[in-house]
């Protein structure tokens, strides 16, 4: 058998990660919640129990998801193992899901948790899929966005990965500067979007960013884009990202010094907001 690199068994002090450690010496596995833009979640412990790949599963909502999680691994571990792209039910009532192999490229940027767990050491992963209500799978392009666009392709190296929020988390974490992911959506004009023109002012506020132009909130194109997007087309906004939530930046020669923004200012944004969502 192939021996387990894991805290536990290499008796290595657990650190921050006392609270899985302890939940996989209870339990054999634990099911992590990530938040963010779109949830996801993943096991850790599989590996150390089971021999078996830890499984990760997107999109839906995180506590369903930790229980369908859970209920994939009842049903493999009970009823045997279910083999990968292989339909099968058991999980979501009525709803057939097949595991798909996680292409190692999403290691870094998803599964830190289980990254510290294995002591830095890679384990095998696979992906928890869900069809549409019609049945049709993400990689069919007649399933609904939702089903297409809220889980990861994570079968997928991710240069190959169809662009989108997903794929910015995959390029740019877990180095991704900002407080909030690069999948998170931003306030900004389409014109900042197209590179037509350059952000020359940012807003931090209640964990939200707001990128503009000189046009401010006056522009006639202000839309929503991914953060991850916005820094790729405008490497210079790195400069921002240690900008205190409830400050303001305004470009110059130097710099984004920050600043205070008005209660004026705050309030133009969070009607910029309501306006488009």
């Amino acid at each position: 058998m192939i021996s387990c690199p894991c805290l536990i068994c290499a008796s290595r002090p657990p650190g921050r990660d006392a609270g899985i450690v302890e939940h996989v010496r209870k339990h054999g596995w634990s099911v992590l919640h990530v938040f963010g833009n779109v949830d996801f979640v993943y096991t850790v412990g599989l590996w150390h129990t089971f021999r078996r790949p830890e499984i990760a599963m997107f999109g839906l909502d995180g506590k369903s998801m930790q229980h369908w999680v859970n209920l994939c691994v009842t049903v493999g571990h009970d009823n045997g193992w279910p083999a990968d792209d292989e339909p099968f039910q058991g999980v979501i009532d009525g709803v057939d899901t097949q595991l798909r192999k996680v292409h190692k490229d999403w290691d870094d940027p998803l599964f830190n948790s289980a990254f510290r767990f294995y002591s830095g050491v890679r384990v095998p992963f696979l992906q928890l899929v869900w069809p549409d209500r019609e049945g049709r799978w993400p990689w069919d392009d007649r399933a609904t966005t939702t089903c297409r666009t809220r889980q990861a392709w994570a079968w997928l190296p991710v240069h190959e990965h169809p662009p989108g929020g997903w794929k910015l988390i995959g390029e740019l974490e877990p180095d991704f500067l900002f407080p909030c992911g690069p999948d998170s959506w931003t306030l900004t004009s389409q014109a900042v979007v197209d590179g037509r023109r350059s952000p020359v002012w940012v807003l931090h506020d209640e964990g939200a960013f707001d990128v503009l132009d000189e046009r401010g909130y006056g522009a006639d194109d202000l839309c929503l884009a991914f953060l991850g997007d916005l820094v790729n087309r405008h490497p210079g906004l790195r400069l921002c990202a240690a900008l205190p939530d409830g400050h303001a930046a305004t470009k110059d020669g130097t710099g984004w010094p920050a600043e205070t923004p008005s209660d004026v200012i705050r309030h133009r944004s969070k009607l910029a907001w309501e306006g488009i969502q």
